[in-house]
């Protein structure tokens, strides 16, 4: 059984993706929203790690 702060954490997530009508691409967009907002205010440290171009293949690609 999950945790009362995993239950917390899984409230919000679902209240952020019903507040986007449960449209990935809008979740997405509020989350790089928010993470923009956290860099400009300087109180969190982000680290930069570039993508592998296989991570990006979709996973049924046959082509490697």
């Amino acid at each position: 059984m999950p945790s009362d702060e995993v239950g917390e954490v899984r409230r919000i997530r679902h209240e952020i993706s019903e507040e986007c009508g449960h449209d990935v691409r809008k979740v997405a967009a509020y989350y790089r929203r928010i993470e923009e907002e956290l860099k400009r205010s300087g109180e969190f440290r982000f680290e930069h790690r570039p993508v592998a171009p296989e991570a990006l293949r979709p996973a049924n690609d046959a082509s490697s």
